[in-house]
């Protein structure tokens, strides 16, 4: 396999564990079962919850009204507004989403739904600098936020970042959910180091 291949091949397969992790739940494996704000709660007693089942369920904009009564009632609930921009992401309406966490960071600054959610968006549409501000806020309110470690690394890999990058990456391999993306996140280090190799002898 030449060089070009192998650089193709290691982009793609980290494009596709960067899903993989987006995907997973965003604390620790082993973190503790606290209560937050916008998980966690049952659906008879918090009304954004139950508001949250209704959008997965038979009748989604049943729920989607709930959630905008709650979010734009005289006594805004913080988690509605969040739920509002989670749904706006997954419906492709990127600017409302915004929107609704920028209000819900006004609403509640520090927010860690919020703050991460901003995060993330700003990751995928390239402002780094931005994202790992984002990340490192959420991860030092709560630690086990855990794959705030990764997309910091990712974000600092993309802005050419490498000792930082390698850093970051070899912080998340003890929260990695299994071997898979350890050996992934390994790969990733390895490429780094060796590319700092290259780059220092020629």
């Amino acid at each position: 396999m030449n060089r070009t291949t192998g650089i193709a091949l290691t982009v793609v397969l980290g494009l596709a564990l960067v899903v993989v992790i987006l995907w997973m739940p965003r604390k620790a494996v082993d973190a503790p079962m606290l209560p937050e704000t916008v998980e966690q709660t049952s659906a008879g007693s918090d009304p954004v919850e139950a508001a949250v089942q209704k959008v997965s369920g038979e009748n989604p904009m049943e729920g989607i009204l709930e959630l905008r009564s709650l979010a734009e009632g005289e006594s805004p609930n913080v988690d509605a507004v969040v739920w509002l921009g989670i749904f706006g992401v997954q419906s492709g309406q990127l600017d409302k989403a915004r929107e609704r966490f920028s209000e819900a960071l006004v609403l509640e600054p520090g927010h860690s739904e919020a703050t991460w959610q901003l995060a993330l968006m700003d990751m995928e549409e390239g402002a780094f600098d931005r994202a790992v501000v984002g990340f490192e806020a959420v991860m030092e309110a709560d630690s086990s936020y855990a794959n705030g470690l990764f997309f910091t690394a990712r974000c600092y890999e993309a802005m050419g970042k490498v000792e930082a990058a390698i850093i970051r990456y070899n912080e998340y391999l003890p929260f990695a959910p299994d071997t898979v993306v350890a050996n992934r996140v390994q790969d990733f280090i390895n490429r780094l180091e060796s590319d700092e190799l290259v780059g220092a002898n020629e």
